[in-house]
């Protein structure tokens, strides 16, 4: 190899580095910069989540997951418990839940009063089918959860029993999956806050 293809080589390797390295460096800032609005941002919208799923609490208080002698296994896709106050009155609890659809990642906002029943539920992330699952985020399906107190049972074709939900359209699964979230919520409500069913 000759000195000049060397030279070449070399500097093509040195400027290789110099690119990488300030790409690095504009990536960590824009990152830095992003990350606080972007925080932020998420911290409002979960916020807002849980004041709409409990609209009759005024202050929000984490439930410290990690002090609590739960079930962690059975009761994993529970990421958040809030307890919902007014005029320093316990009125409920919203849990922040992220379980399966027909996709992974179905994540949901869920209210319970102090009395069991359910006061919201809101989907905030999904990756479910546009014109089937995603019609989980209607209002029309996710108003049936409201008011109900035991287990949720979906239906392709409603009886009109207590707590059926009629399933979406061509979304079974992703139904069954919104369902199986709140009577999980339901159920550690029971078992570990004293609400509703096993309480």
């Amino acid at each position: 190899m000759n000195k000049t293809k060397s030279d070449s080589i070399f500097n093509l390797t040195i400027r290789l580095v110099i690119i990488t390295v300030c790409a690095g460096l504009i990536l960590g800032l824009v990152y830095g910069i992003t990350k606080g609005p972007i925080a932020e941002q998420e911290l409002k919208k979960a916020t807002e989540a849980r004041q709409a799923v409990l609209p009759d609490a005024q202050e929000f208080k984490q439930i410290a997951l990690d002090g609590m002698d739960y079930d962690q296994d059975k009761f994993a896709d529970i990421n958040e418990i809030y307890e919902g106050t007014s005029n320093g009155q316990t009125v409920g609890y919203t849990f922040a839940v992220t379980t399966k659809g027909y996709k992974p990642g179905l994540g949901l906002t869920i209210g319970m009063a102090s009395d069991g029943k359910i006061t919201g539920v809101m989907i905030g992330s999904h990756e479910e089918t546009p014109g089937l699952g995603a019609n989980a985020t209607n209002p029309s399906f996710l108003d049936q959860f409201l008011e109900t107190d035991g287990p949720i049972v979906i239906a392709k074709s409603p009886s009109g029993a207590e707590n059926e939900v009629q399933a979406l359209t061509g979304a079974t699964i992703t139904s069954k999956g919104v369902a199986n979230a709140v009577n999980l919520a339901r159920e550690f409500a029971g078992q570990y806050l004293g609400l509703g069913e096993g309480a």
